[in-house]
């Protein structure tokens, strides 16, 4: 008799234990709350915005700059409100260029082109030739931009991207590819598709992110090719820069590469 309740208690100890394992593997780790501002910035005629959360006190800086690239703004928040930082995100109008009124006549630009006066020059668009002054509203609001939010001062910071299947990839900066110019070293790994992958500006990154098996570009911070990205604002700098870039449906993975870049960063 003694052996049967024994058995029994036994029993209920076990499933008990279970009972309370499943309930806990159910329970989620708190989330870190975030404040929210935004910001105007004014481009002739028009007032852009940036939304800034910061979760937590951690204050390593993400970056988000096209407004149609949701996917890896939401992997981003799921990432920081495990582990705190600041989220810096350009909306507008959730196009990839961004529109602005200058005296009657709308033009446009690519809000990663900006950050270098040859960029600049590029990068703006409108009807006709492209008045000196549509030139100078632009570099103007890339310099209140860098300046409000420190991005000169910083060590590091990480900048979010997606991508079109079949578009731009890691074999867009292979030699003999479009982007090569803009390449100092290349690792393409086998295990991972070419769409998502790292750009960075610095060596021991790069190195880092090869040993793990990443899709990884080094940037040429001699700038070959100035197109008036924030690497190249960063590259010129020193300042550490990782470029998250994947395509929209692998969310998953982004989440994972953006966890990666805050720990090489940390």
């Amino acid at each position: 008799m003694v052996k049967v309740q024994t058995a029994i208690l036994l029993s209920l100890s076990l499933v008990l234990t279970s009972c309370l394992s499943v309930k806990q593997a159910r329970i989620k780790p708190p989330q870190i709350e975030f404040t929210l501002q935004r910001v105007a910035f004014q481009i002739g005629d028009t007032k852009i915005h940036a939304q800034i959360r910061q979760f937590g006190t951690n204050r390593l800086t993400l970056v988000n700059l096209h407004d149609d690239e949701q996917a890896s703004v939401d992997a981003a928040v799921v990432v920081l409100e495990k582990r705190g930082g600041r989220l810096i995100e350009l909306t507008h109008s959730r196009n990839r260029r961004v529109a602005f009124i200058l005296s009657g006549k709308e033009y446009s630009f690519d809000p990663n082109r900006i950050f270098s006066s040859a960029g600049v020059r590029k990068t703006v668009r409108g009807t006709g030739a492209i008045p000196d002054n549509a030139y100078a509203a632009v570099e103007q609001f890339a310099g209140e931009f860098i300046r409000h939010f420190n991005l000169d001062q910083l060590g590091a910071f990480i900048a979010l991207h997606n991508n079109g299947n079949g578009g731009l990839s890691i074999h867009s900066y292979e030699p003999g590819g479009d982007l090569a110019a803009d390449t100092d070293e290349v690792f393409v790994s086998p295990e991972v598709d070419p769409d998502d992958f790292y750009f960075v500006t610095d060596k021991h990154f790069f190195t880092e992110l090869k040993n793990r098996g990443a899709n990884v570009i080094l940037q040429d911070n001699t700038i070959k090719r100035d197109d008036g990205s924030l690497s190249v604002f960063a590259g010129r700098r020193g300042i550490r820069y990782i470029n998250v870039e994947a395509e929209p449906e692998h969310f998953d993975a982004q989440i994972r590469m953006i966890e990666t870049a805050m720990e090489l960063i940390r």
